[in-house]
């Protein structure tokens, strides 16, 4: 009875370490690896941009492509087998097949304009977030921002770097 009281307590202490080591986008170990500790959470939106380039230049047109192929194999071995039951098999397959590259081709060209739709939506928010710290007179990375730089008049805020 004790080794299993002994176990609970070892993995119950082995929980708390971990969750206590986990930072988002750290180096310091547990997180998403960052370049280092005060980075805080990113998003690459030239990076999701890219993506969403290359979702639609080069992979949908591979799909498409090399989807409509057997939809064309099927529809000459169904030509050639007029007359024959198969022949009504085959174009059932070929119309099932190019229905779900149609939907795979949908769905590509749906995650490219997704990816496009968080990379507008990081940097607006971003911008939003910034003119709502300008406005309390906050400095950002790249200077002094907003009426009231220095702090609001009796806010609290007054003498903030």
């Amino acid at each position: 009875m004790g080794s299993f009281d002994e176990e609970w307590a070892q993995l119950q202490a082995a929980a708390r370490e971990e969750q206590l080591a986990t930072r988002l986008n750290t180096s310091e170990g547990g997180g998403a690896g960052g370049v280092g500790p005060s980075d805080g959470l990113t998003a690459r939106t030239e990076a999701q941009r890219r993506a969403a380039d290359l979702l639609e230049t080069e992979i949908l047109p591979d799909a498409r492509r090399e989807g409509d192929r057997p939809v064309d194999d099927l529809d000459q071995a169904a030509g050639r087998m007029s007359g024959w039951a198969c022949a009504a098999g085959l174009r059932t397959a070929s119309e099932v097949w190019a229905g779900k590259v149609e939907r795979l081709t949908n769905q590509l060209r749906a995650e490219a304009d997704a990816l496009r739709d968080v990379a507008t939506g990081f940097v607006g928010g971003e911008l939003e977030t910034m003119h709502q710290f300008g406005q309390l007179g906050y400095y950002s990375p790249y200077g002094q921002i907003g009426p009231y730089a220095g702090g609001m008049p009796g806010s609290g805020l007054d003498g903030i770097e």
